[in-house]
């Protein structure tokens, strides 16, 4: 995790290379939801006085919400890659070091501070750095340029975003 939050392009080479990682690339982004639904559970807490089930159900569902946002990304991301880009990779290749990105996200946690800007900044931080591994894990794990893996990036976030903004969520 370390090596990935330093975007150490080796790292991410090794874990493309490491079938026997998929699974602590998964655990990882589990506990980076963990982390970002219990730092925003806990500054409800504190601020909002929501109750202690109330932080446990955002956790949880910042559990599932992380796995499904990392499938669904990494997915996109990989058909961009793999289609428009033209690089041969399997999924399993590519998803462990995008996965491993998102190691920055432990970050998330220090949010349960009862601080509103500090929570803003922890929250604006984390996803940046989150954002920028992602664009050298994705450049390391397939061999595109850096101007690639951020087209990538960008035409993966405008797909996110217009699909959320379409779907009758809330």
């Amino acid at each position: 995790m370390l090596r990935a939050v330093r975007l150490d392009g080796d790292t991410f080479r090794e874990l493309r290379d490491d079938p026997k990682a998929t699974l602590q690339s998964l655990l990882l982004v589990a506990i980076i939801g963990l982390c970002y639904g219990a730092g925003l559970g806990s500054f409800d807490f504190f601020l909002s006085g929501i109750s202690l089930l109330g932080v446990l159900s955002l956790a949880v569902l910042g559990l599932f919400s992380s796995l499904v946002l990392a499938l669904v990304w990494s997915g996109i991301t990989f058909l961009i890659v793999s289609k428009i880009f033209r690089r041969a990779a399997d999924y399993g290749a590519f998803s462990r070091p995008f996965f491993f990105s998102w190691a920055p996200g432990v970050l998330f946690i220090l949010m349960s501070a009862p601080v509103p800007i500090l929570f803003e900044i922890v929250r604006a931080v984390g996803a940046a750095w989150i954002a920028i591994a992602s664009v050298f894990a994705v450049k390391h794990a397939t061999g595109v340029s850096i101007q690639q893996s951020m087209l990538t990036f960008i035409g993966c976030t405008l797909i996110v975003v217009l699909v959320l903004s379409v779907l009758p969520i809330g």
